[in-house]
């Protein structure tokens, strides 16, 4: 398969039919490990997310907590799943993913076709209902999944950083628009914890 490419790309259970639906939600494949189309823009950042995935603390990621980081997001990734993202990034083969190999994964630029379907991935890890929108109560979900403390409401002023129509949601557009400037993660505007 490659260099590990999309960042939580596969898709939860989706609404047949939305009122508010921009655009069609992409088919997602398998659950992946996070890369550039969604990589921290520092080192501080890079283990910060790091640490977001060793919930332990031994400086190595396992795949029980791999597999718990994607049921914590709405994700559930199979038995198999687990075991190919693991094998994708563990380097050195020791069963674990360290804070280099994890760099080394975030750091891989994909290839330019990828880029669009690797943020379609991402995007689907925040639509929840696969309406094509990012809601408040989607966003402060996904957020809570990794362990940020967010309410529906601190939620609703970070979406109005990137809400460039004023509808108070995020499609796939001010997403895509969101990371190429740099967003990453944070382009909702939580850089380490949650402010009031």
């Amino acid at each position: 398969m490659g260099k590990v490419r999309a960042f939580f790309s596969r898709s939860g259970k989706r609404s047949a039919s939305s009122s508010r639906r921009s655009a069609p939600p992409s088919p997602s494949p398998s659950p992946r490990l996070p890369t550039a189309a969604a990589a921290p823009s520092s080192e501080g950042e890079m283990e910060r997310v790091f640490r977001k995935f060793d919930a332990n603390g031994d400086g190595r990621i396992s795949r029980a907590e791999l597999a718990a980081l994607f049921a914590g997001v709405g994700r559930a990734a199979t038995d198999e799943e687990v075991t190919r993202m693991m094998e994708e990034a563990d380097a050195d083969g020791d069963g674990y993913v360290s804070l280099p190999e994890f760099a080394a994964v975030m750091d891989s630029a994909p290839a330019a076709h990828d880029a669009e379907e690797d943020l379609r991935h991402a995007f689907g890890v925040f639509d929840a209902d696969g309406d094509g929108l990012i809601t408040p109560a989607e966003l402060a979900r996904v957020l809570r999944g990794i362990g940020e403390a967010a309410t529906v409401a601190q939620c609703r002023r970070m979406i109005q950083g990137v809400d460039r129509n004023g509808d108070g949601l995020v499609s796939f557009d001010e997403f895509k628009i969101m990371m190429a400037s740099g967003g990453g993660g944070g382009g909702f505007g939580f850089g380490g914890s949650i402010g009031a």
